[in-house]
């Protein structure tokens, strides 16, 4: 099976104003709590009790919401450097008050998949601190995701296929000095999804120092922004997506089927803004021709959202029936 993590989510969800007060200031409370009062040595506070949670508040100056809540969270295993252990934190983030009034949502954003052990346990005995049991309980099928990073690892060569998404226009291919293929990308930084193929183990290489050399990594990535719909919902949706992709070996290069035009545009731009420039009923008889180069890299005919779901159930509540089951 090809297992779908969760990278980020950020979901929103609606809060009349009174309660919004209120949480507004149970989240001051937590800011100014001695811990986090300079004055005061932390050395004496007790990392793992909420109160004692280190915490930043800022205004964005470019965001939506007037304030934003830094929150790191101790997890229970700690991480080691060098000779010697660093307590490991994971992050939350939470925003409140929208600089558009009449949007009357918090937002809450972190990263499943640094989660560790216990993470899940003390998001959710924090949400309930902050918004109340009532609330906490009606997330995971009431808030509306705003952001869901996937990721998929395959063992392959970024340069070996050539990645295409239905209904794209934009695609972008990113090379390295060596001229060979680091990334490949669909969509852009303003689509509500994008999608990107890259060299995991270049990457690595420069920041860890793997040898490269001997290993093929791939790792598919995709960003989807303003979803729109619940968490209880997310297989169904995010299924569907994984349909429009396709991948096509890079040998389909050498057929002299196509347009020497349209493959140097495809080596330059990959395939979605090449097909893009060509008219439809030659984008149709390229696609088809496409079909015969057409492979599975990352295995998506065996396609599990298991293990991102799973990530997301310390947010589902037992005690809380939905209006409309998913």
């Amino acid at each position: 099976m090809t297992n779908v993590f969760f990278d980020m989510v950020s979901f929103t969800v609606f809060i009349v104003k009174s309660e919004r007060l209120e949480v507004k200031n149970n989240l001051f409370q937590l800011l100014n709590s001695e811990p986090n009062n300079q004055k005061i040595n932390r050395d004496n506070s007790d990392p793992h009790g909420i109160s004692d949670y280190r915490v930043k508040h800022y205004r964005e100056i470019n965001g939506r919401y007037n304030h934003t809540f830094h929150f790191d969270i101790p997890m229970h295993s700690n991480v080691k450097q060098g000779y010697s252990f660093k307590e490991n934190y994971f992050n939350l983030k939470i925003s409140i008050f929208s600089k558009n009034k009449s949007h009357n949502f918090i937002k809450f954003e972190f990263n499943p998949a640094k989660l560790g052990e216990d993470g899940g346990f003390k998001i959710r005995a924090f949400l309930i601190k902050i918004l109340g049991i009532k609330l906490a309980r009606t997330l995971f099928y009431e808030a509306r995701l705003t952001r869901l990073d996937t990721t998929i690892d395959c063992h392959s060569a970024v340069d070996k296929f050539y990645m295409y998404m239905k209904g794209f226009s934009c695609s972008e291919i990113i090379r390295g000095a060596d001229d060979e293929i680091q990334s490949q990308i669909c969509g852009s930084n303003r689509s509500n999804i994008r999608v990107t193929a890259y060299d995991k183990a270049e990457q690595t290489k420069q920041s860890h120092g793997l040898d490269a050399e001997s290993v093929s990594w791939v790792r598919l990535e995709i960003v989807n922004r303003d979803l729109g719909f619940a968490m209880a919902e997310i297989r169904e949706k995010l299924e569907l997506q994984f349909k429009k992709l396709s991948f096509y070996r890079a040998d389909f290069l050498a057929d002299t089927y196509f347009d020497d035009d349209f493959l140097v545009a495809v080596q330059a731009e990959g395939l979605n803004t090449a097909l893009s420039k060509l008219q439809r009923n030659d984008r149709k008889r390229y696609l088809r021709r496409l079909e015969h180069y057409k492979f599975d890299p990352f295995k998506l005919s065996r396609l599990t959202i298991k293990p991102g779901l799973q990530s997301l159930q310390f947010l589902k509540s037992t005690k809380y029936t939905p209006s409309v089951m998913t």
